[in-house]
Formats: C-alpha cells, structure tokens, sequence
C-alpha cells in the first residue's frame, strides 16, 4: 500500500518524473526476493511503475536467462528462472514489465550490412517470444506486460536508403510477430544518435522512412536513449533532437513516445548527480509523455550505490525542488610527493545534510579526476578523502579539492601546492 501511494503521488505530481527504469540480468542474478522487494520498494518510492528487463537470451551463446526448452539453447548457468523471480515479484509490487528478446554482440558490425544475419536474428527473438508469451503470459497477465527491442539503432550504421530498408525490414519481422501474439502487448525500441554523426532533421526524417516501411503502430512506444550520459549529445542539444524525433512519431499513429533518460556518466561509469538528472527529465518532458531510466536500478537503487543518490531524487519526487544545501569545504589537506610522476592527496572528509558524493580535484587549474563514491561492490574499498594523482610531473603542482553532494552542490575550495 505504501508503494502504491508514493507511485500515485509522483504520477499526480505536476513537475516532471521518471516513471520506469530498465535492469539488466547479471545485476539481479542472485538476487533473493527479499532483495527483488527493496528494489521494487525503492523503484516505488520514487514514483515509478514500470521495469524493463534487459534481454531473456543471448543468441551468441545460445543461453537463456530461464528455463528454456528452445533447441539449441540451455539456461545460463547460475541464473534459474529469473524471468519469473522478476514477474513474481513485479506482481507483489504492482509493477508491469516489458521484457527484451535475445542480443548478439555481433550486432554492432553486421547489422547495417548482412541482412540475412539479422534477419535470423529476428527469426530468433520470435523463437524466444513464442516460449516466454507461452510459459509466463497466463501466471503473469498483467505483470508481463510488453516486450522491449533490444537492438539498439543509431545514426552512425544506418546512413544508406539500403541498409535503413534492412532495419525497417528485421524490425517488421519482430513486431508484426510479436503483434500476432498478442495484440495488448506494445513493443518497445530505445535508439541512440550521436551528434558528431548528423543532425537533429536527418535523424527525423530517418525514423519517418523506418515507421513507413514497418508495422510499429498503434500502442508501441517508441523510446530514444536522451544520449546526455554517453556523450551522444549535450543537455542544449536535446530539444532539437527530441522536437526532430516527435513530428516522426506523429507520422505514425498511436505510436508513444517516451525517452530513456541516461543515468550515468559514461567517462568514468559514475552515476550522474541528481541535479543533471532532473535537467535531463525536464528537458525531454514537453515533447514526450513518459521518462523512464537506463538505469535507476544500477546507478541510484541503494541497492547497488550510495543511498544518497535515492534520497535525493525523493525530496525532488515529493517537492519538486532539489536540496540546495552544499558541503562544508575539505579540511587541513595535506600532500606527499611518492616519486617523480605520482603526488598523494589527503585532507578531512567535508560533511552534508545528506551526503558527500564526491570531491573535483584540479591541478593547476585543470580539473583532473572526479573522485566520487563508486556503485558497489567496488565501493567497499574506495577512500573518499584521498587521492593519488599519477600523472604528476609538472614542477609546479597546485591542487584545489571541492566537494559535492548529491545534488549537485558544491563547497567552497580548500587549495593546497606541493612542496
């Protein structure tokens, strides 16, 4: 019941919320349903409804991620039924899940150029549908509730009329069959795009071609990754991108339109701060209906990191306001020449009203590393108020250390020079 009320109060809330985050299998493997319960628990608190479940199957190594009976295939090692350990506890939580297919790694080279391999692909994911709409659809009606594409289109492979002809035709071989079998279940795709690639308009009139020549239509949801935590695009370039991408939509429809909001930083494979976050979900809300996350679950779920990132992203979900409180500054730093080319940083861990995430540390004005808290297990070893710079071999070295929290808010500078 709790759940339920903090999910409809971050749905009545009139400011923008993510609604879903996707996880993908090899985070939840061992996981216990006491666990699976404080992750959907903490999925809920924050206003959210909606799970994608990465990929059921690897077509490269022939395994699934549940008891298949497909030939050819055998239950990955370790894994058991987690679709089911999913769905089972989606239906305690009162989640709906959407639910990928199978991936190849070979994706990435061939699908732009060999037809015939990605069209066995497809033929493949069928393969999976037709056994998981079959083993789960009955026990988990509304839970299991649609299916996620998980190739993931870009504007970098597809430039040619050809090879969009090739994608518009593998992405018809899966929904026209995923449609046939059962017309309630939507189908989801998450595309990405790279500024450095083309534009905003190219990348538009590209999906208007796909969505002509395929029957993505009428309750499927299309999806594109916002491309802010991998670098794709900046926060300024989204509007166009996303405007670009919404008249595509209204070529087709009753096709949705959501976005799925990059959690992380890809440079380092940090989450990113909360206040970038809600940036990212305000940017992309007038154009789309629904946020969801890649990935809440792996990069704010105390789950798998600090419980600072969740409980900063619920003052926002209850209030609309981020917390605006910054850390008091590093203390007493002190600095240690190792040998010619590595320097060693200490000072006093800063304090906040919710938590320290971090500090930015800058040699000689160049900010050289953000040391901030890793997702776990890693995390168990991290020293937060220490650093070594390994790359010291100016004669000159003067370092400035600022804290941030979670939010975003940083403290005051503590500065200090070798010796």
């Amino acid at each position: 019941m709790i759940l339920l009320m903090a999910s409809a109060l971050a749905a009545a809330a009139p400011w923008p919320v993510a609604h879903g985050s996707f996880i993908q299998e090899y985070l939840c493997k061992d996981w216990s349903d006491e666990k699976w319960q404080s992750e959907f628990r903490y999925l809920g608190e924050a206003g959210m409804s909606v799970l994608i479940f990465g990929s059921a199957a690897n077509s490269q190594k022939h395994i699934a991620y549940y008891p298949t009976r497909l030939d050819g295939y055998k239950c990955a090692e370790g894994y058991g039924d987690l679709v089911d350990a999913c769905l089972r506890n989606a239906a305690r939580a009162n989640f709906q899940v959407f639910i990928g297919l199978n991936f190849h790694e070979d994706w990435w080279r061939k699908s732009a150029n060999d037809p015939q391999w990605l069209f066995a692909q497809m033929e493949e994911g069928n393969r999976i549908a037709d056994e998981l709409y079959a083993r789960y659809k009955q026990r988990y009606p509304r839970e299991f509730a649609g299916w996620y594409w998980v190739w993931e289109a870009d504007n970098l492979n597809f430039k040619q009329p050809k090879q969009r002809a090739t994608l518009a035709k593998a992405l018809d071989i899966s929904v026209t069959h995923l449609h046939a079998l059962d017309t309630t279940m939507p189908v989801m795709l998450c595309p990405f795009m790279n500024r450095m690639c083309g534009g905003a308009d190219e990348y538009g009139d590209f999906w208007k071609d796909i969505f002509a020549n395929c029957s993505l239509g009428r309750g499927d949801i299309f999806c594109p990754q916002d491309c802010v935590g991998g670098g794709g695009l900046r926060l300024e370039d989204v509007p166009a991108w996303f405007g670009a991408m919404g008249k595509a939509v209204a070529t087709k429809p009753g096709l949705r339109f959501w976005c799925d909001t990059e959690t992380f930083a890809q440079s380092d494979w940090t989450a990113g701060t909360i206040d970038r976050f809600v940036k990212q979900i305000e940017i992309v809300a007038p154009f789309v209906e629904k946020s969801v996350t890649f990935a809440y679950c792996h990069y704010y779920s105390p789950n798998n990191v600090d419980a600072g990132f969740h409980r900063t992203y619920l003052k926002y979900v209850r209030t609309g306001h981020l917390d605006k409180t910054p850390p008091d500054a590093p203390a007493n730093p002190r600095i240690e020449r190792l040998d010619k080319s590595r320097t060693r940083l200490d000072w006093q861990a800063s304090t906040d009203n919710i938590g320290v995430c971090g500090y930015d540390i800058y040699r000689n004005g160049e900010r050289i590393t953000r040391h901030q808290t890793p997702r776990l297990p890693e995390a168990a070893g991290f020293t937060p108020a220490s650093y070594t710079d390994t790359d010291a071999t100016p004669t000159l070295l003067r370092y400035r250390i600022e804290a941030y929290d979670f939010a975003g808010n940083h403290s005051p500078a503590v500065e200090i020079t070798a010796p």
